[in-house]
């Protein structure tokens, strides 16, 4: 995984990787990032990240799980 100075990765979870012929691998706890974003992002992101969290839950039946890094962009940054 990347070095990082600013901010701490996610203790749990793995990358999603490139294959040798180009293709994905998604293992099944996968760190996404994520910006939240000014003004009204906030907002959105806390009702958007329950409802994806939700919907892999209902997809999969608990055996794969987001682990979400927020990176920092805008006057977060």
């Amino acid at each position: 995984m990347i070095d990082f100075k600013q901010v701490s990765p996610p203790t749990t979870g793995e990358a999603i990787t490139l294959g040798p012929d180009g293709s994905l691998h998604v293992p099944n706890h996968p760190i996404l990032p994520f910006i939240e974003g000014d003004g009204t992002g906030p907002d959105i992101w806390r009702a958007s990240q329950r409802v994806f969290d939700a919907a892999v839950e209902k997809a999969y039946g608990g055996k794969r799980k987001i682990h979400w890094f927020e990176v920092f962009a805008g006057d977060k940054s």
